[in-house]
C-alpha cells in the first residue's frame, strides 16, 4: 500500500510540474526610458573645462578666425579632403554648398560635413562635390 501512495504522489508531482511549464502568461514587456548605470569607470578631460557634454557643440574656440576655404573645393577628392583639418573641412562644405541648389544649404554644413566624413572614407576617387551634389560639378 505504501508503494501505491508513492508512486501515486509521484505522479501528482510530475503532472503538477508539466502543468506548469506549458502555461504562459499574457502581458507586456516593460520598457523605461531612464538612463541606466554608466558602463565604465573612466574619465575624460576637456580642453575646455566648461565646455558642455554636447558632441555637436563647436570643437574650436569663439576667437579662432575661419578659415578659408581651398581654392580647388569643386574638385577636391575624398582622398585629399580627408587629409585636412576639421576647420578646412567645414570650410570646404561651404563653399561646395554656398551656390548650389540641392537639398542641403550652407546653413546644414554641420549635416552636409558628417556625410562627407562617413562617406569618403568608402569612396576616396570620388570628389567631395560629387558626394554632396549627386552629380560632377560643374
Amino acid at each position: 500500500m505504501r508503494t501505491r501512495v508513492l508512486v501515486a504522489a509521484a505522479l501528482v508531482v510530475v503532472a503538477a510540474a508539466a502543468v506548469g511549464c506549458g502555461r504562459t502568461t499574457e502581458g507586456t514587456v516593460a520598457m523605461t526610458t531612464e538612463a541606466g548605470p554608466p558602463l565604465s569607470t573612466t574619465t575624460t578631460t576637456r580642453a575646455f573645462p566648461s565646455a558642455p557634454d554636447d558632441p555637436s557643440a563647436p570643437t574650436t574656440s569663439p576667437t579662432d578666425a575661419p578659415v578659408p576655404p581651398p581654392g580647388d573645393a569643386l574638385t577636391l577628392t575624398c582622398k585629399q579632403y580627408i587629409g585636412l583639418d576639421q576647420a578646412t573641412r567645414t570650410a570646404t562644405i561651404r563653399e561646395i554648398l554656398k551656390d548650389q541648389t540641392t537639398g542641403l544649404s550652407p546653413s546644414e554644413a554641420d549635416i552636409a560635413k558628417t556625410l562627407a566624413d562617413a562617406v569618403c572614407t568608402f569612396l576616396p576617387d570620388s570628389t567631395v562635390a560629387e558626394i554632396l551634389l549627386g552629380e560632377t560639378p560643374p
